[in-house]
Order: structure tokens, then C-alpha cells, then sequence
């Protein structure tokens, strides 16, 4: 209600001629379709009778396999004549069964429930199994779910509340609504617009593992987004690079000669292993898989640099393998194939499925020294590394000594300098 309207409602209400009210509208649910798939409806027709219900004992009710699926004008359970003629449970007599079938919302309603005991054949759940695993941690869906099966579900576990036979009234704990990939035009997918992305296309080409690299990265999971053939290309481009820095400088062996060596290389190589660590279970927590996966490129741009940078025969090849170990494991969830590959193919077994998750150490991701920013006049004129923590004395030496900083300085008179700790260092001449 906007404000207009707001205040036409304070004005109905002042003059007694209107109130406000609130009310809930349940939308219509089609619960009988004219399809092959789904629930029979477990009711006959008998001339004598009327309409009967299906014993208990007679049940559930199965769908026959004889049907013919061409358009006819009528059900396709219609054509089995095997299912439709049968016997009125009460008379004995001819009848018919409904050849309608009930919409499948009707089981996914409520099926959570049988997952917890689907081999029980004495009751459709186990109370204590139900108590134990639901409700349910967290709801996935489309936001036209708002109205369909999330209402249906929500409803179905209210009424069995009031029941008696569940112990939660909501079968959700929650929700979080997938975006919408749309077509390369910015527009819903649709055969009319000839913007339909067909995935068969891109997985001859790419693989599966790259495609779904490419709905992970190329997205916000919640907001979607439109297609981009560019996208995935350099997906493509990605997953290769982490195959070459794994596969083909991956050290046979974990040599601990220079296990103990821990020089400058090591110590980046190490802290951006438990910062992609860090970085990446977070965000797959909330949902943020594209920039997990810039964790995990992260790490791979460290391989390659450390590779560059440090002699084979001169590596930490222990930490290495921890490193390209970790790099595999985080990868999984996006490339389970190329993983379970790489993992085979660097001497790790069993399967990589079968592996925990990563941890990572807090105290790798201290760093004693950072960059700082150092400003003259409020310009940005130089960007040094230097310790984290230095007295003021420290760190006006160390600002007036980096870089070009000292030939920008000549001649001219400092007034002051001013420092924010831990970021920036400003030299008002």
C-alpha cells in the first residue's frame, strides 16, 4: 500500500464508512490431470454404488504399462482396457476405475517425509526417523514455487500437524530462490524468440565438467543472468590450466629435504592455500559459487607463480602437494570428473568423493607484513610492503624512503605525515 492509499484508509476509517482487513486467497489446486504420470486416483465407478473408494488393502493402486500415448481425446489410462474394467469393492459387481491422474505436487507435497523410511512397508514414516531428520535444512526452488509447490508443501505439513502426525507445522527451515539463466538477448528462454540455449551443443564440445563450471561461475546463483558464449570459453580455458599446473608439475613424490623451508615464496604459497580454503567454504555455504570458484583461481595462479619463481629441485615439494591436494578437493564440487582424474593420476586414493572437506589455519593467514598505500598530498604516489605494525617513527622512515618517494620529495618541506594503521601513509608538503 503506497502512501496515497494509505491515507485514504486512515480517512475511511476516521469517518466510519471502511477498515482495513487482511486476507489470505489459496489458489485454486488442479489436483485430477488428464496424464499418464502421477498417483491414480484410487476410486471406481460402479452403476449399483455410485462413485467408491479403493480398500486400503487393495493398495496403492499401479499404473499399467500397456497404454497408447497417441492423442485420442481421451486419458491414455483410458486405453488400457485391463485397468479400467475391474470390480466394485463393495457389490462385486462391473465397474470402472478413474483413468484421471492426481497432479505429482500431491507426492512431492510430502515425499521428504517417506525419504527418511522409503523401506518401511508396515507405515508410510517412522515418527522417530521423521523427528530426527526434518524438517527439512534447506528449500531450493524457482520463486514461481512461491505458489506452487512450496504452498502445497506448506499446507500438506499444517494439516498434518494439526494432525497430529508431524511434529513441525513449516517443512521448511529455508529458502533460497535460484535466478533465471536467460537467453544470450537478455530475454527468458523461449522457442518463439529463438534464444533457447541447447546444452547438448556445449557438452560435445566442452564436457559437462566445464558447463557446469560455467553455471557456477558465469552467475550470481539468485540472480541469474544471460548466456554468453564467451563465458564458457573461458571456463574451458580454466579447467585446462588447472589440469596442466596439477598433472604436469605435480612432483612424483613428497621429498622432505626441503620440507623446512619456508622463504617468501612458501609463506605466499601458504597463506593464499588457507585463504582460498577460508574463502571458498563460505561462500559455497551462502550460495556465492562464483566467487568460490575465484578462490580456487586464486590458488591456481599461486601454483603457477611459485612454479615460476622457485627452481624444481629447490621446492617445498610437501607444501606443494598440500597445495595442488587442496586444489583438487575444492575443485570437486564444480568438475567432479576432471577431478576424480586428477586425483587418480597424482597418486591419491580412494575415490576423491570419499575425502572431507579441507580445513583451514587460522594463523597461516596472519601476515606480518601488508601494503601499504603512501600518499602525498592526498595522491596516491607509491605502494610498498612493509611490516604490519610499526611505531610512528618506524613507519615515517619507511614512507619517506620507498620507492620514488624520496626523488618526488626533494626540495620540498614535509609539514606533516599523517598515518592510518595498517592502510596508509599521507605526506602533507
Amino acid at each position: 500500500m503506497n502512501r496515497v492509499e494509505c491515507n485514504e484508509v486512515v480517512r475511511l476509517e476516521a469517518r466510519g464508512i471502511g477498515k482495513r482487513a487482511v486476507k489470505y486467497k489459496f489458489r485454486d489446486w488442479l489436483i485430477s490431470r488428464q496424464r499418464y504420470w502421477g498417483a491414480p486416483i484410487p476410486v471406481v465407478y460402479c452403476d449399483a454404488c455410485g462413485i467408491v473408494a479403493v480398500p486400503e488393502k487393495d493398495l496403492p493402486v499401479l499404473l499399467p504399462e500397456n497404454v497408447d500415448f497417441k492423442p485420442k481425446g481421451v486419458p491414455p489410462l483410458a486405453t488400457s482396457e485391463e485397468f479400467v474394467n475391474t470390480t466394485c469393492p463393495e457389490c462385486a459387481g462391473p465397474a470402472r476405475r478413474e483413468v484421471d491422474t492426481m497432479d505429482t505436487f500431491v507426492d512431492s507435497s510430502w515425499y521428504f517425509l517417506r525419504y527418511t523410511s522409503n523401506r518401511d512397508k508396515d507405515r508410510v514414516w517412522d515418527p522417530e526417523l521423521v523427528k530426527r531428520w526434518l524438517p527439512v535444512d534447506q528449500y531450493i526452488g524457482g520463486v514461481d514455487h512461491a505458489t506452487m509447490h512450496l504452498l502445497y508443501a506448506r499446507f500438506f505439513i499444517m494439516a498434518l500437524y494439526d494432525m497430529g502426525l508431524v511434529p513441525f507445522e513449516e517443512p521448511f527451515k529455508n529458502l533460497v530462490h535460484q535466478g533465471i539463466i536467460k537467453g544470450p538477448d537478455g530475454m527468458r528462454m523461449s522457442k518463439s524468440r529463438g534464444n533457447v540455449v541447447n546444452p547438448e551443443k556445449y557438452l560435445s564440445r566442452y564436457g559437462c565438467d566445464v558447463f557446469r563450471c560455467y553455471l557456477m561461475f558465469g552467475f550470481d546463483f539468485t540472480a541469474g543472468g544471460p548466456w554468453d558464449d564467451s563465458g564458457i570459453a573461458a571456463l574451458d580455458k580454466f579447467v585446462h590450466r588447472v589440469w596442466r599446473i596439477i598433472i604436469d608439475t605435480l612432483p612424483q613424490t613428497a621429498d622432505p629435504q626441503n620440507s623446512d623451508k619456508f622463504d617468501e615464496p612458501e609463506a605466499n604459497l601458504n597463506t593464499v592455500m588457507h585463504n582460498s580454503i577460508r574463502g571458498a567454504t563460505t561462500d559455497i555455504g551462502r550460495f556465492h559459487f562464483n566467487t568460490a570458484i575465484s578462490r580456487i583461481m586464486e590458488l591456481v595462479n599461486e601454483l603457477y607463480r611459485y612454479n615460476n619463481d622457485v627452481p624444481a629441485g629447490m621446492q617445498n615439494t610437501v607444501l606443494y602437494r598440500q597445495a595442488v591436494r587442496n586444489t583438487i578437493l575444492m575443485f570437486a564440487p564444480f568438475a567432479p570428473h576432471i577431478c576424480e582424474e586428477m586425483w587418480e593420476k597424482t597418486g591419491e586414493s580412494p575415490s576423491i568423493f570419499d575425502q572431507p572437506w579441507p580445513h583451514y589455519d587460522e594463523n597461516a593467514l596472519k601476515k606480518d607484513t601488508i601494503t601499504w598505500v603512501i600518499q602525498i598530498n592526498g595522491k596516491i604516489r607509491e605502494k610498498a610492503e612493509g611490516k604490519a605494525v610499526m611505531s610512528r617513527e618506524e613507519a615515517e622512515k619507511f614512507a619517506l624512503k620507498a620507492g620514488r618517494i624520496p626523488d618526488l620529495l626533494a626540495g620540498r618541506q614535509i609539514r606533516k605525515i599523517i598515518i592510518v594503521p595498517k592502510k596508509l601513509i599521507n605526506i602533507v608538503i
